[in-house]
């Protein structure tokens, strides 16, 4: 049974995966981000809102950086026009140190489909 996973995020980028435009998310791949596997769901939820979209993990690929990520990955399908413009976002959201030992890890997300159970004792709030 797949678990649910609380990631909060801003709302520039609740917005991009609520509308499709994200379908990759990329972070570091810190203790938390460990525990989600495939099949699993991540429930994002709005910082300033608290409003909530769930998705679930299609994929995962690991990088030793955000470099090797933004070069071996789709701009359009991590939700930005190009990769400079990953790499700003990037820039203002991570220190250096935040990915030097831990890598970073792409999440293939899709939408939910209708008729996913998830019990509250799954729920694991990772970011």
């Amino acid at each position: 049974m797949s678990k649910k996973n609380i990631i909060n995020v801003y709302p520039f980028a609740y917005h991009k995966i609520v509308q499709g435009d994200r379908k990759i998310d990329i972070r570091p791949y810190k203790r938390a981000m460990q525990e989600i596997g495939i099949g699993d769901v991540i429930c994002y939820t709005n910082l300033e809102t608290n409003e909530e979209v769930l998705r679930k993990v299609k994929g995962i690929a690991l990088f030793d950086d955000f470099e090797a990520a933004i070069e071996m990955l789709d701009e359009k399908l991590v939700g930005y026009e190009s990769k400079d413009e990953i790499r700003i976002r990037v820039e203002r959201m991570y220190k250096k140190e935040e990915v030097d030992g831990v890598g970073v890890v792409a999440f293939f997300i899709d939408e939910v489909k209708h008729g996913l159970n998830l019990k509250l004792k799954e729920i694991q709030r990772v970011a």
